[in-house]
């Protein structure tokens, strides 16, 4: 797995198929979001989680 170069160092985003959730590590936190109806909806979530906290700005 490579690193998104638009991500922070030790953010990460990864969907989970069977659950349909994903799981955000970001800025020493982790946390479970979900379910969601597909990946993209998932990893949107896991995004905009991380840009309420800071990420991008």
């Amino acid at each position: 797995m490579t690193a998104d170069p638009l991500y922070e160092a030790d953010m990460s985003i990864i969907y989970d198929v069977v659950t349909k959730t994903v799981v955000v590590s970001f800025r020493g936190k982790i946390t479970l979001l979900g379910p969601f109806p597909n990946r993209r909806a998932a990893m949107l979530a896991g995004e905009s989680f991380c840009r309420e906290r800071g990420w991008g700005t």
